[in-house]
Formats: structure tokens, C-alpha cells, sequence
């Protein structure tokens, strides 16, 4: 009677290639869990051990409708917070969104500066050119609905109201 052959176990985790590890700052190219839930999948696994692995990536860019969507968002609540004394713009909103998201996820902070001992934080541009895809699958779920609390109003009504003025 043959023996039983060994399932294979596989989990599939999402990873990003990197060419400097952030842990030890070698250049070298490493494959890092993305996420937190792929983090938790790959601690299944010990440290160094060998993994066969199936690589596939995706050549899907980020969604234009989906960045105009979100500029759209910023100039509506803009309007919808602005009043004669202070007059805001979607530029002034989206700072506010990204400085927000910045204090629970610091990779979203590009540098510090200090000037005249105040410190800023400079938070990294969502523009095509700057945050890559997974990137922005992280930070749209979580600006939508800082947007939506900022004119107190639900995501989806909110989302409504700048899609009736996309046309």
C-alpha cells in the first residue's frame, strides 16, 4: 500500500518587494509581509524557514475615478465648512485628513520639520507618481470616512452628494 502523500499547507499573504529591509536597512531585495492581517498569517511560519512560493503581481494602477472621488469629497466638505470668516479649500482638507491618518500610521509621514521650535509634520502625497496601489487600498477606506465625520454626515451620503456634482 502506498504511503499517503503530505499536504502541503498554503496560506496565501500578500507581500511587497522591497529593495531595503526595514528592519535591518540592508539593501537587498526582500519580500515583506503588507498589512497587518498578512503579518499575522506569516508568523505561522518560523523565522528563516525555506517557503515555496507562487508570485504573482498585479499591473492594475490606482483608480483615477476613485482619486477624483476623493478630491471631489475634499471640496465638499470644504464648502461645507467654510463660512465667511474662514473660507477653506480641498488642499486645506485633505492635509487634515492625511495628518489625521499620520498619527495612527506613521509610514504615512514623509519627514518632521522644525521651524522656530514648532514641529510639522510634511505627510507623503497620495498622487499617482508617490503612493503606489496597496499604498492607497489602505488609505482611501480610512480617509472616506474622516471626511464623512468632519460634515457629520454618513460616508455614503457624502459620497452621493460629490457624485451628483461629478456629473
Amino acid at each position: 500500500m502506498p504511503k499517503k502523500a503530505k499536504k502541503n499547507r498554503s496560506i496565501n499573504i500578500p507581500t511587497q518587494l522591497r529593495h531595503r529591509c526595514p528592519a535591518c536597512e540592508f539593501l537587498f531585495w526582500h519580500y515583506i509581509p503588507y498589512g497587518d492581517e498578512a503579518e499575522e498569517k506569516s508568523k505561522e511560519f518560523t523565522l528563516y524557514q525555506i517557503l515555496e512560493s507562487k508570485i504573482t503581481g498585479t499591473k492594475r494602477e490606482r483608480s483615477l475615478a476613485e482619486l477624483n472621488l476623493y478630491w471631489k469629497c475634499c471640496g465638499l466638505v470644504a464648502e461645507l465648512l467654510s463660512d465667511h470668516n474662514k473660507i477653506l479649500n480641498k488642499q486645506d482638507v485633505d492635509f487634515e485628513i492625511k495628518t489625521r491618518i499620520a498619527k495612527d500610521n506613521p509610514s504615512m509621514i514623509k519627514r518632521f520639520k522644525m521651524i522656530d521650535g514648532i514641529l510639522y509634520i510634511e505627510p507623503i502625497s497620495i498622487s499617482f507618481a508617490n503612493m503606489k496601489r496597496l499604498e492607497s487600498r489602505k488609505y482611501f477606506p480610512k480617509a472616506f470616512p474622516m471626511l464623512a465625520d468632519m460634515v457629520e454626515m454618513t460616508e455614503d451620503e457624502l459620497i452621493a452628494q460629490a457624485k451628483a456634482r461629478m456629473g
